[in-house]
C-alpha cells in the first residue's frame, strides 16, 4: 500500500514539473503559485525537502517578478550607463537562466550578504483556490510552511546552515486568522468620521489584533526560534553551538547511535538554545518533534533550556543581524513583528527571494555598503491641509541640526513633476499626508527610476490590495520596490494621527540623529576576550560542561540594542518607534518592505 502511494506521489509530481515546463518565461502568477506550491506539498510527503523548498521559494511573488521584469527591460531600452547592474539584476529576478531548481536557489543565497537570514512563511496548499475568486469570508483552516535561509557561502564559517522547512497546522480552535484580520482592515476602512466613532472603533480593533497577536505566539510557539536573527557576536553563536555539540556527543543512544541526529535537527537545537525567550515547555514541544528517540529527546530539552538559562543575560542583551520576512501574500496582513518576543528583533518585508537578490543586486555597490544620506532629503507634509497635527511635527523636524538642508513641500500639494524629483534626486523621502501620495502623480511611480529611501505616513500605504478574481494582490510599495527604492516605511492598515505622528517624530529622529555603528567587528566581539580561545575554535567540537561556561560568560558585559534611544540601523529605528505608540493596532501596522539599511 505505501509503495503504491509512493509512486502515486512521484507520478503526480513528475505531471507538475511537466506542466511547469510548458510554462515559458511570461508565466500566469497565480497559476505558477498555485503549482509550485502543490509540487511543494507533494515533495515534502515523499521527503524531499531541498526541491520541496525550492517549488516553495517559487510560489511567491509570481506576478510582481513579470512586473520587474517588465520595467527591466524598458530601462534597458531606454538607457546604457546602468547596462550592466540593470542586465544583473534581470538576471535574478527572470523566470529562466541560471537560478533554477534547488542548486540555483543555493546559488543565491550565496551571493547575499552572510549577516542577514530570510524566513519564508507560505499558507498551505489549498485545492480549492485553484478556481474560484479569492474570498476573504471563507474558513479555510490551512496550516502554514516556515523555511529558514541562512545566506552567504556554505564555505564560510558563519554559514553551516542549509535552508529547511517546518510545517505549522492550523490551531484547532476552528477560528481563522485571515478572515478575522481581513474583517478588521475591512472595518478600518469604513469606519465613520466622527470622532466617538473613530476612538470606540479603533480600540475595539485594537484589542482584536491584539488578540490575535497573542494567538500567534502561541501558534507558532517554540518554533519562533526560527524568526530570530544571527548573533552578532560570532564567539557568542559558537560557544552555543559548542555547548549543545557537548551534550549530543556526550550521549550515547540506545540502538540507534547518531543517526537520528540529522544537520537539520542540530540546526533547529543551535536556534532552540539562543532564543532565551522561549518557555521550557515550548522547548520541550520543538524537540519531541525531531527525535524519534524520545529518552534522548527529554535530555536534549532539559539541556538546551540549561544552556539557555546560562547564557540568558548575554542572549537577551546580544545584538542580532536582520531578518528579511518573505511574505505569503495572503499572510501579509498578519503583524509577525509585534509577537512580544519578537519585538526587538530587526525585520524587513519582501515578497519573495528573487525580488530580494535583484534588489540587492541594484543597490549592493552604493546604499548597502555607504548608507543613506539622511541629510539629503525631500519632505511632502500635509499636503491636503486638514491634519493640523502635523503642523507642529514640521515644526519639530525644523529645528533638528540634521534637517537643516532638507527641502520640500508643507501644507502645499506638491506637483507630480516635484514628487518625482523628490524621489529620483534625494537619498530619503519623507511623506506624511492621507494614503501613500500616490494621487499628486500624473503616472505609476514603477515607470520612474528612484533612489530615494521612502516613508510614507499615511493610512495603509503598505497595505496589499485585491484586484479582484484570483489576481496576486499588490501594494503601492511593491511600486516604489521596482522602480530602484531601497525600502519602503509604512502602515498596513488606518491608523490614528495622534499615534502615528509620534512614531514619524521618534523614528526620524532616532535614525536621522544616527547612533553608533552595530557592526559585527565592534565592541560586541571585544567582550569575549575572556574566552579560552584554545577551547573554542571554528568548527572544533569540544566536551564542554556546562559549569565551565557558565564561569567564562559570568562577568560579560553585551552592547544592548535598549541601551541607546538613537540607531543608524533603519530597523532598530522602527522597532524603537514603535513602542511610543498608544494603541497595539497602530504599533502593529508599521512595517517595512525592501532592504535592511543603515544611515550613514
Amino acid at each position: 500500500m505505501d509503495q503504491t502511494i509512493t509512486l502515486d506521489v512521484r507520478d503526480k509530481c513528475q505531471e507538475l514539473r511537466e506542466i511547469l515546463s510548458c510554462l515559458g518565461c511570461e508565466p500566469s502568477g497565480p497559476f505558477y503559485k498555485t503549482t509550485h506550491k502543490h509540487l511543494a506539498q507533494l515533495l515534502f510527503k515523499s521527503s524531499d525537502e531541498l526541491e520541496a523548498i525550492f517549488h516553495l521559494s517559487e510560489s511567491h511573488g509570481a506576478t510582481l517578478r513579470n512586473k520587474m521584469v517588465d520595467h527591466l527591460k524598458r530601462r534597458l531600452r531606454e538607457q546604457k550607463t546602468d547596462a550592466a547592474t540593470i542586465q544583473s539584476m534581470l538576471e535574478r529576478v527572470q523566470f529562466e537562466g541560471s537560478f533554477i531548481g534547488f542548486s540555483g536557489l543555493q546559488q543565491r543565497l550565496a551571493e547575499l550578504p552572510k549577516e542577514w537570514t530570510a524566513v519564508q512563511v507560505t499558507l498551505e496548499w489549498d485545492p480549492l483556490s485553484r478556481f474560484p475568486c479569492r474570498n476573504e469570508n471563507v474558513n479555510r483552516g490551512l496550516g502554514m510552511y516556515v523555511t529558514r535561509f541562512a545566506f552567504g557561502s556554505l564555505s564560510e564559517k558563519v554559514n553551516d546552515e542549509k535552508p529547511f522547512t517546518t510545517f505549522l497546522p492550523p490551531l484547532d480552535d476552528g477560528e481563522d486568522r485571515l478572515t478575522f484580520m481581513a474583517a478588521i482592515r475591512n472595518c478600518l476602512s469604513k469606519f465613520e468620521q466622527r470622532s466617538d466613532d473613530r476612538r470606540r472603533i479603533h480600540e475595539e480593533c485594537s484589542l482584536g489584533i491584539e488578540a490575535i497577536v497573542n494567538e500567534m505566539q502561541m501558534w507558532l510557539g517554540g518554533w519562533l526560534c526560527l524568526f530570530m536573527g544571527r548573533l552578532v557576536s560570532e564567539k557568542l553563536e559558537l560557544a552555543v553551538k559548542t555547548a549543545i555539540d557537548s551534550f549530543v556527543s556526550s550521549y550515547k543512544m540506545k540502538d540507534t547511535g547518531d543517526q537520528d541526529m540529522t544537520e537539520k535537527a542540530r540546526n533547529i537545537l543551535y536556534l532552540l538554545a539562543s532564543c532565551p525567550s522561549l518557555s521550557s515547555s515550548e522547548v520541550k514541544t520543538v524537540v519531541s518533534s525531531l527525535f524519534k528517540d524520545q529518552k534522548f529527546a527529554s535530555y536534549m530539552s532539559q539541556n538546551v533550556c540549561n544552556v539557555m538559562s546560562n547564557f540568558s543575560t548575554a542572549l537577551h542583551r546580544a545584538e542580532r543581524h536582520p531578518v528579511i520576512l518573505l511574505v505569503d501574500e495572503e499572510l501579509d496582513i498578519l503583524p509577525f513583528e509585534v509577537i512580544s518576543p519578537l519585538q526587538d528583533q530587526s525585520f524587513t518585508r519582501m515578497p519573495s527571494i528573487h525580488l530580494l537578490h535583484a534588489l540587492y543586486y541594484c543597490h549592493k555597490e552604493s546604499v548597502i555598503k555607504k548608507g543613506i544620506n539622511t541629510k539629503n532629503c525631500f519632505y511632502v507634509i500635509n499636503p491636503a491641509k486638514n491634519l493640523p497635527n502635523l503642523e507642529k511635527l514640521f515644526e519639530t523636524m525644523s529645528t533638528w541640526p540634521v534637517a537643516q538642508n532638507w527641502k520640500g513641500v508643507y501644507n502645499t500639494a506638491p506637483t507630480s513633476e516635484q514628487f518625482l524629483s523628490g524621489l529620483q534626486d534625494n537619498d530619503l523621502f519623507v511623506y506624511c499626508g492621507h494614503g501613500g501620495g500616490n494621487q499628486y502623480l500624473t503616472k505609476s511611480v514603477d515607470t520612474a527610476r528612484n533612489k530615494a529611501v521612502v516613508f510614507l505616513f499615511g493610512c495603509s500605504s503598505s497595505s496589499l490590495n485585491h484586484l479582484g478574481g484570483r489576481v496576486e494582490m499588490t501594494s503601492l510599495s511593491y511600486n516604489y520596490l521596482i522602480s530602484g527604492s531601497p525600502c519602503v516605511v509604512g502602515m498596513l492598515w488606518q491608523v490614528l494621527d495622534v499615534d502615528i505622528n509620534s512614531m514619524t517624530k521618534e523614528l526620524l529622529r532616532s535614525w536621522c540623529s544616527g547612533g553608533r555603528s552595530y557592526d559585527s567587528t565592534d565592541g560586541s566581539d571585544r567582550d569575549f576576550k575572556s574566552l579560552d580561545s584554545n577551547r573554542i575554535k571554528s568548527g572544533q567540537k569540544v566536551p564542554y560542561n556546562l559549569d565551565s561556561l557558565e564561569n567564562d560568560f559570568k562577568n560579560v558585559n553585551i552592547n544592548s540594542t535598549q541601551s541607546g534611544k538613537s540607531s543608524p540601523d533603519l530597523c532598530k529605528a522602527v522597532c524603537l518607534s514603535r513602542k511610543l505608540a498608544l494603541r497595539f493596532l497602530n504599533k502593529a501596522a508599521l512595517v517595512i518592505r525592501g532592504l535592511p539599511v543603515n544611515a550613514m
